[in-house]
């Protein structure tokens, strides 16, 4: 089984640390492959940022759709989600789509961010995978060091019913065991729970096609 990850925007230490912990999770059980959006800027926040790559994300998608068997966009904003969803037609998350909806399974969450200016933002996803009912606070980090994410994550849950945390950026990958075993409560790293998510239903679907003969 083939996975791409495609990192939306431009910074090559985020595509390194997603390489790194996708082999990490998936210990040979797939193959996992990064390509970074080039037009785009190194860190996405607006919605301008998102538009700027898309004509690259199209061409890249169409180029490589046929070599791979499921789809992440590694980006905490799903930047163009349904447009690589629509080019594949094969199982595809985003981040923030799947690590969302597995904390709401859990229960109320918080989500960490690196900017006020994206935490509009990530109500109205909550809006769109419709657990806005359970997402209760954006706390912003101020930084992506395990220990800026454990400070905000402290914060976070002074905030009475939050019962999770969502790491809400693709650098904050990787963090999760360490900082669930500081804060006592799940913490959802999206890139993990993502490639877990294509894995399995591309293994379904062949399971299905093989019980289906």
């Amino acid at each position: 089984m083939k996975i791409l990850i495609i990192n939306p925007n431009s910074d090559e230490e985020t595509e390194k640390l997603i390489q790194r912990v996708a082999e990490d999770f998936l210990q040979g059980r797939a193959q996992a492959d990064v390509v970074s959006m080039q037009s785009a800027p190194k860190l996405i926040v607006t919605y301008e940022d998102q538009a700027v790559s898309a004509t690259e994300l199209i061409q890249v998608v169409r180029s490589k759709k046929d070599d791979y068997d499921g789809f992440v966009v590694a980006c905490h904003g799903d930047p163009n989600l349904d447009l690589v969803q629509e080019l594949t037609g094969k199982p595809t998350y985003g981040i923030a789509q799947a690590s969302m909806k597995m904390a709401a399974m859990t229960g109320n969450f918080a989500v960490l961010t690196p900017s006020e200016k994206i935490i509009p933002k990530k109500f109205a996803l909550a809006r769109k995978y419709h657990c806005q009912e359970q997402l209760k606070l954006v706390q912003v980090s101020k930084g992506n060091r395990k220990e800026d994410l454990l400070e905000a994550g402290k914060e976070a849950l002074k905030t009475p019913g939050v019962q999770a945390i969502v790491l809400g950026c693709a650098n904050y990958a990787g963090s999760s065991g360490w900082l669930e075993k500081r804060l006592g409560v799940p913490v959802v790293d999206g890139l993990t729970w993502a490639l877990a998510l294509v894995e399995s239903e591309a293994r379904i679907q062949a399971y299905n096609q093989k019980e289906a003969e």
